[in-house]
């Protein structure tokens, strides 16, 4: 397997990896809204704060609670990862067109005699 190749295979996997994460941020807002859904229902008005207010919370006011919380931290670890593998794709694509421009541009014969000659005459002078 070619550099090139390993490249643009990489390239693929965090383009498949970024859908991922895009999914995970899907799942965390579904579960944010469905928990801000089931707390404001069973609770009316949703105590944000319970150990500070010392109010007893039901157990479905505990359960949209936790799938708020659940649904925020799954949502910021998606869009974290949908930055991290959205750059390191970018970075492997930018590897692989330096690679292939690299190639297009050999250095003829005479680009070498002229560069030869160049330098000869720098040393010279």
């Amino acid at each position: 397997m070619s550099f090139e190749d390993w490249l643009y295979r990489k390239a693929d996997q965090n383009a498949h990896n970024e859908i991922l994460a895009f999914l995970m941020m899907i799942m965390g807002v579904n579960l944010l809204i469905g928990g801000l859904v089931v707390t404001v229902i069973t609770v009316g008005e949703p105590a944000l704060l319970p150990f500070i207010n010392q109010q007893p919370l039901s157990y479905s006011a505990m359960i949209g609670f936790t799938l708020t919380l659940a649904g925020f931290a799954i949502l910021a670890v998606g869009f974290i990862l949908v930055v991290h593998y959205d750059r390191e794709r970018s970075w492997y694509v930018s590897e692989t067109t330096k690679s292939t421009t690299y190639r297009k541009k050999k250095p003829t014969a005479k680009a070498i005699d002229q560069t030869l000659q160049e330098l000869a005459s720098q040393r010279k002078g």
